[in-house]
């Protein structure tokens, strides 16, 4: 008993057939794969690129502090110069000046420097309206050290005694070498 296999001959028409239903899922199959590894990596770069953009800004807000720092620095640095400069003679003059004159020396605070290179400084005495004359009269007239750009006179009552403040507005010119 012999089995007579028949084998049904397929022509090459059917066999692409097949061919091209099994290798299409396997073609869906690697583009899908293929477009999700390109959207991982176009989404790699856009990251990138915000990250590159946002690294530049940042360097950007740097760079932009460290020059405000280093012109602070350099206030910071011009303002003890010239207070030390300004400040010594003038101050211990009004010192010396406000014993002999007995007025009481409150206050000193400097203002800075304006655009026009000017030091200014407020001075804050106590005492006599006449003293307080004589004070103003030898710093502008007799030493000519400082000019006088403004006078604040505030009466205050300390107890039954009235005491005159007066702030002086003492101003020099900066000398830039």
């Amino acid at each position: 008993m012999s089995k007579a296999l028949h084998i049904k001959k397929t022509t090459y028409r059917q066999r692409l057939q097949w061919l091209r239903w099994s290798v299409l899922p396997l073609l869906l199959l690697c583009y899908l794969l293929g477009f999700r590894k390109t959207a991982a990596v176009i989404s790699e770069y856009h990251k990138n690129q915000r990250l590159q953009q946002q690294g530049a800004l940042m360097a950007d807000s740097m760079q932009v502090l460290e020059k405000k720092q280093e012109a602070v620095a350099r206030w910071q640095q011009q303002y003890l110069v010239d207070s030390s400069r300004l400040d010594g003679a003038i101050l211990a003059s009004i010192n010396s000046r406000c014993d002999e004159l007995g007025l009481q020396f409150k206050e000193y605070k400097p203002l800075g420097t304006s655009a026009q290179d000017i030091w200014t400084r407020i001075v804050t005495v106590e005492g006599g309206f006449q003293k307080i004359l004589q004070l103003i009269y030898q710093l502008e007239q007799q030493e000519q050290q400082c000019r006088i750009a403004s006078i604040k006179y505030q009466n205050i009552k300390d107890g039954d005694n009235e005491v005159l403040n007066c702030s002086l507005y003492i101003q020099n010119v900066v000398n830039k070498k």
